[in-house]
């Protein structure tokens, strides 16, 4: 009868409360990972970098510190996600997360280049065009500190025209465990409208981050009040950042792809095997 009820109440959830669910269960690695990230974004203001002194002599000590921490963050991210793939909400030791994340960790890395490379030539282009339509006469990155606003709209910008890449290059990395450049080819294989959930929450993650204008948080935080609100925002940007990436490996994971490895065409036509009906 438990069984039965479980399943039931399953079934009438959304796809973003089974996520939910899944990250309350597994809350320990949850707490894990944002704790790290948290602590990765205000090393970078406990260090002062946002006026590096390079003639300190721990300053290499520091970026080295920051730099470990980003990488086990980042294996034990991609760990999670995997195994909420293969495990579903079945709890993992930091270890296992280790291990699993380790084996995607070039490949993920190299997508961030590839992105950070399309993300930066997007946004500047949009940046040289809305310059026409306002006063602002720095450069991209100076606006960053002298017209913020201006700055997070055109970041925002490019990050809702490349939501298909932001979604799911990743959760086709983790998922079927494929190459970079094949689940770039996987992309056409997707219709936003058919994830509306996960394409709503994405925006609405967007749409906050931009929305921490208002509250004016300084880079290096001076009082307890400005250190709790930016600890506030960082938690915040990554559990829902979380949530997104999870709801989307799961999306992904739903479509039950049946993948080879093998591209035969230059359409990419046989990259996905779907299963017949009998």
């Amino acid at each position: 009868m438990r069984n039965e009820n479980i399943t039931i109440k399953a079934e009438e959830m959304t796809e973003i409360q089974k996520t939910i669910a899944i990250l309350k269960i597994r809350w320990p690695e949850v707490t894990l990972i944002v704790g790290l990230y948290t602590l990765v974004e205000l090393s970078h203001s406990l260090f002062g970098f946002a006026e590096p002194d390079v003639t300190k002599t721990s300053f290499l000590p520091s970026i080295l510190f920051i730099l470990s921490l980003t990488v086990v963050s980042m294996l034990l991210t991609y760990g999670f996600l995997r195994t909420v793939h293969l495990e579903g909400p079945k709890e993992q030791t930091p270890m296992d997360l280790l291990k699993t994340g380790k084996h995607f960790f070039w490949r993920m890395v190299g997508f961030g280049f590839i992105f950070a490379g399309l993300y930066f030539i997007l946004t500047g282009l949009i940046f040289s065009i809305t310059k026409y339509f306002t006063s602002t006469n720095t450069g991209f990155i100076e606006s960053a500190t002298s017209a913020p606003w201006l700055y997070q709209l055109c970041s925002t910008a490019t990050m809702l025209i490349m939501i298909k890449v932001s979604l799911f290059v990743p959760a086709l990395i983790l998922v079927l465990d494929c190459r970079v450049v094949n689940s770039f080819k996987l992309l056409s294989k997707f219709k936003l409208f058919k994830s509306k959930e996960l394409v709503a929450l994405f925006c609405l993650s967007t749409v906050i981050h931009l929305l921490w204008l208002l509250l004016k948080i300084p880079e290096n935080p001076e009082t307890i009040s400005q250190y709790i609100l930016k600890i506030g925002t960082i938690v915040t940007g990554q559990v829902l950042g979380l949530i997104v990436v999870v709801t989307a490996v799961r999306f992904v994971s739903s479509l039950d792809l049946g993948y080879d490895g093998r591209i035969t065409d230059s359409n990419s036509g046989d990259l996905l095997k779907y299963p017949t009906e009998d």
